[in-house]
């Protein structure tokens, strides 16, 4: 007979052993094969969030006209590239409307983009109210026509240039221009990209009638000049090609699609020396997205990586079942005269046939839980089920056969008989060393040093999120689990054994005392189910604490990213006309509004973020921490701001920056609407803020309403904050229901955290945790249940002895069910302190990451409880069938047995 038949023989002979190696190899390949598929899934989500949230891909500064049409025409003949046209930016002095009846209404300089008739089908940077975009007409943004009272079909004056001839124009629509900082930012190639702060005011029209009706007042540059984020600073007029590359070129995650792009612009623009050279806001993004990737990466498997390997662990414990019968197999095989190499091939034919299957079943598995938990839900590629089975199917054979030969090593490696004699157990070179006490010992050392010195895994430089990673961090919880598994290995129930043997005092008179020596006796294979069951529980008792803490933050980081649970932004005169925000106050949902106005200001060469709020009211529309202020309560430094008609709060990176101390004198460079230059405004500062809603997280500053108005001339706010009863999302349809009309942009709570879990502060941690937690409260069940198979199992002969001489199976069982009682109490205690502690050090180590960082860790109640009561269900159902299974021992055919 070949050894593929016995192999298969010998699975078929014992259909209840093969069943259960397969499923926990299947549920333990599942795990990983899901871990995998989630990880690459978030990696593609992340890149495909990236790049839709880069509203223009790459500009390129061109000479003139011609040369923006030829380039551009060019450019979109490229394969990878969706889109490429000719577009022109420009700054004007003035324009004028003449209404009959009201008045002449005039507005300040702004800025003028002229783009192609089909330019909105590809590039989204401008979205019509009103109207649409025709040749000889133009297009106001809604804060000119708001200024001009200026509606479609009116006339409206423009002034390219102070001096010059105006030049009437029929207005053929309303829009609102949705990223002003990139298409109006200095264009040097050599820099970057470089946003800059929005023109206040813009016009649109069609390249055409730009160049016939203004572009001959206005001188032509090549690249941009102007000084970086002050609107209208460039001289003249910005000739450019804009392109938007195919999404579908970009696979893989972002460090994938990065080389992606990076390759693709390269190869434009060395096929077009000297016509285009562009500056990349594409890269700019998916370069971040890099970061957040590597983060992404490093967190999952420090959260998956120990469920995988004790669900691979459980794969062992269920080859452990049979080590008796293996060895005395493998004893007789090699007495009949077969080789080591024949019985490893044995093996691994035997592994080999259990791999296939359990992959197969475990690749189906994992495809499921994906999902079941909505991940995934695009069309599968055969490249990916195939990679993804190939994948699982190679972890199973693999596990099978380690699990396989790791059972039956020492019948392996001894002589004929050396299956049927005790085997002396060997210190390995571990223990010898003590590295579980190393590992543990480094461990709170690591913790105590990054505590010291301060966490910090995320730097945010000058706005730009970007990831640093410091490795050792990671080695805290890595060696923290890593030592205490070995530590459990060490002990091998040293500890029971030792209490065992003074209670008992070596003699057993007692069923108590005979159950007590018993595990005495059998304390290693105890400490064996302890080690797996005990790593299991507390493996889920990290996640679901970490998960939960992790989702906790996610919607305070997103209510601190968004500013409230809803924001209504709007065009202050928009925002004004309509009373948006006593509409809003009155939505059904809202508790309560604020308005405040978010502008530009330049401390010395510097352009921060400016927030202009009613310190009365700004509570009612959005929550203050105490965190989020230095030396001063949250109330104090509000009370501070009323008291001071000029005060203003600093980030602490500008009292740093600058020397500042309370009370000293802030002078300001601020955008007067009124004259379009910048206005040198006296502040006093009254306090330091290091967090603010809707704050860049490094510099900015916050200021009364009244006073930042009556300098900046602005007609009143332009954000509105709400906080809601109940569902934020619906709340905000009917405050989009109220608002939009106004041309308002309405965005909730709901909507931002999805949108925050994939950025530099949190990633997606629900998924891969239902994930999880599934498969633990699963596998909990699972081990509580092998420990009572291998259990009876490994002491049939005991147990059919006792009942040959008369022990009831009442007596019986309970030896079974003590042992049980052992391991669910010391796995409990274990999961308990060591789950506790992972999750307490992960959450302290990221804490920079968390922002602001929580109050406490938030325990998942409901998912605790039920994976106590899944060890618990699974040990009593498998103890009460192993129960019914010894009334039918067939004690003859056991006693005969060698």
């Amino acid at each position: 007979m070949t050894f593929a038949a016995l192999a298969f023989a010998n699975l078929l002979r014992t259909p209840g052993r093969t069943i259960v190696r397969v499923v926990v190899l299947a549920a333990a390949v599942a795990l990983v094969g899901a871990m995998i598929l989630f990880i690459g899934h978030s990696l593609r989500t992340m890149t495909s969030s990236s790049v839709r949230s880069v509203p223009l891909d790459w500009q390129a500064p061109v000479a003139s006209r011609p040369a923006a049409e030829r380039a551009a025409l060019a450019v979109s003949k490229q394969h990878g590239v969706l889109d490429a046209l000719p577009v022109a930016t420009a700054p004007f002095a003035g324009a004028i409307h003449v209404k009959p009846g009201t008045g002449i209404f005039r507005s300040a300089s702004g800025s003028i983009l002229a783009v192609p008739e089909t330019y909105t089908q590809n590039i989204h940077t401008i979205r019509f109210l009103r109207g649409s975009l025709r040749p000889g007409q133009v297009v106001l943004d809604q804060q000119l026509a708001a200024t001009l009272q200026a509606q479609p079909g009116d006339l409206v004056s423009f002034t390219a240039k102070a001096g010059r001839r105006p030049v009437r124009l029929r207005v053929s629509g309303i829009s609102v221009v949705s990223a002003g900082d990139i298409l109006f930012q200095p264009l040097n190639p050599l820099l970057g990209p470089a946003p800059a702060q929005p023109p206040v005011e813009t016009a649109v029209m069609t390249v055409g009638t730009f160049a016939q009706k203004l572009a001959p007042q206005l001188p032509t540059i090549a690249s941009s000049s102007g000084l970086p984020g002050i609107p209208g600073s460039v001289p003249g007029t910005q000739w450019q090609v804009q392109a938007q590359v195919d999404p579908a070129q970009l696979t893989g995650g972002p460090a994938q699609a990065l080389r992606q792009a990076t390759g693709l612009r390269n190869r434009i623009q060395s096929s077009l020396p000297g016509q285009v050279n562009f500056v990349d806001n594409l890269s700019e993004s998916l370069n971040t997205a890099t970061g957040d990737a590597l983060y992404a990466e490093t967190l999952y498997i420090m959260l998956a990586l120990p469920g995988a390997l004790i669900a691979l662990g459980l794969a062992y414990l269920a080859a452990l079942g049979t080590v008796e019968r293996d060895r005395r197999e493998l004893s007789l095989l090699r007495a009949r005269g077969a080789s080591r190499r024949g019985l490893v091939a044995l093996a691994g034919i035997e592994s080999l046939f259990v791999g296939i299957v359990a992959g197969i079943l475990g690749s189906g598995i994992a495809l499921l839980a994906l999902r079941l938990v909505h991940v995934g839900r695009g069309p599968l590629t055969l490249w990916r089920v195939v990679a993804t089975v190939g994948g699982c199917v190679v972890l199973a054979v693999l596990g099978a056969a380690a699990a396989r030969l790791g059972a039956g090593a020492a019948a392996l490696r001894g002589e004929v008989a050396e299956g049927r004699r005790p085997q002396r157990p060997r210190r390995p070179l571990w223990q010898k060393l003590y590295l579980d006490v190393a590992a543990l010992a480094v461990s709170g050392l690591v913790y105590w040093l990054t505590a010291r010195t301060g966490f910090s895994a995320v730097v945010n430089p000058d706005s730009n999120p970007t990831l640093s990673l410091s490795i050792y961090m990671f080695l805290a919880p890595a060696l923290l689990w890593l030592g205490a598994a070995l530590l459990l290995v060490r002990l091998r129930g040293a500890l029971l054994e030792t209490v065992a043997r003074r209670v008992t005092g070596g003699r057993a008179r007692t069923l108590s005392g005979l159950l007590l020596a018993s595990a005495g006796r059998r304390s290693a294979a105890i400490n064996r189910g302890l080690l797996l069951v005990g790593l299991l529980l507390a493996f889920g008792v990290n996640l679901g604490v970490f998960a939960s803490t992790y989702d906790q933050q996610a919607r305070v980081d997103a209510q601190l990213t968004l500013g409230a649970d809803i924001v209504a932004s709007a065009p202050a005169e928009a925002l004004k006309a309509h009373a948006l925000e006593q509409k809003i106050a009155h939505v059904q949902g809202v508790a309560g509004t604020t308005a405040l106005d978010h502008s530009y200001a330049y401390v010395g060469p510097d352009l921060q973020d400016t927030f202009g709020v009613n310190a009365s009211t700004v509570t009612s529309g959005t929550t203050l921490r105490d965190s989020y202020f230095i030396g001063g309560t949250a109330n104090h430094l509000l009370a501070e701001l009323r008291a001071h008609r000029d005060g203003i709060l600093v980030s602490k990176e500008t009292v740093t920056d600058y020397s500042l101390n309370i009370g000293d004198l802030l002078k300001l460079r601020v955008l007067d609407h009124a004259t379009g230059r910048l206005r040198v405004t006296p502040f006093h500062v009254v306090g330091i803020v290091q967090e603010f809603p809707s704050a860049p997280r490094d510099s900015f500053m916050v200021t009364n309403l009244d006073y930042l108005l009556s300098v900046t001339h602005d007609p009143g706010p332009n954000v509105v904050f709400a906080k809601t009863h109940g569902d934020a999302a619906a709340v905000a349809k009917r405050v989009g229901a109220v608002a939009r009309p106004a041309g308002a942009s309405v965005k909730d709570i709901t909507t931002q955290t999805a949108q925050t879990v994939s950025s530099i502060t949190t990633v997606d941690m629900s998924g891969i945790a239902k994930i999880e937690e599934a498969f633990v409260v699963i596998l909990a069940a699972a081990a509580m249940a092998l420990f009572v198979v291998l259990g009876l199992a490994e002491r049939k002969h005991e147990f059919a002895t006792m009942a040959s001489i008369g022990s009831s199976v009442r007596e019986i069982s309970a030896f079974l069910w003590s042992e049980v009682a052992i391991v669910l109490a010391g796995g409990l205690a274990l999961a308990a302190l060591l789950g506790w502690l992972l999750a307490e050090m992960l959450v302290a180590m990221l804490q920079h990451v968390f922002d602001p960082p929580p109050d406490h860790l938030a325990a998942p109640w409901l998912f605790l409880v039920g994976l106590a009561v899944a060890a618990v269900l699974g040990a009593l159902l498998t103890t009460v069938a192993a129960g019914l299974r010894l009334r039918r021992l067939p004690l003859g055919e056991i006693l005969r047995e060698q």
